[in-house]
């Protein structure tokens, strides 16, 4: 993929919004406590998610964690296309979408709206390693 492929956002906000989710996870994860997977969950799974807080994102931390509001302040401090180009990448980093289909991932979060992309980038518990995957995936980063 091009290096110029990016064009509200560049690699190194992508690279300090994904630093700013690995603060806010550490902090939603000391919140819940170290918990065997086996005490959360009645099924092992064999491929997929593994953690089964994840669909709680985060919001168990409280809304006045200084982590999270940094991470909410960062995404919302970016442009709405910013916004758009970074739910792109958080898509390709979840394996949702491939790195060469980055104008899919475009219009899927026009369609979106908004509102929906940086409300599905903030619940991303995950945020962190799917926007380095992405950028790795995405040669916008080595």
């Amino acid at each position: 993929m091009p290096k110029d492929t990016l064009k509200d956002l560049n690699a190194d906000q992508a690279r300090f919004i994904a630093l700013l989710a690995r603060s806010a996870r550490a902090q939603r994860d000391a919140l819940l406590g170290k918990a065997a997977e086996d005490d959360m969950s009645d099924v092992q799974i064999g491929k997929g998610e593994h953690n089964p807080t994840s669909w709680l994102g985060l919001d168990p931390l409280p809304t006045t964690n200084p982590e999270a509001a940094s991470l909410e302040e960062a995404v919302a401090s970016l442009s709405a296309g910013a916004r758009a180009e970074l739910y792109t990448l958080m898509r390709i980093g979840q394996g949702d979408l491939a790195a060469n289909k980055w104008h899919r991932g475009l219009t899927e979060a026009e369609n979106l709206g908004d509102a929906v992309i940086s409300a599905a980038v903030l619940e991303d518990a995950d945020l962190h390693d799917h926007l380095m995957k992405a950028l790795y995936e995405t040669k916008l980063i080595s």
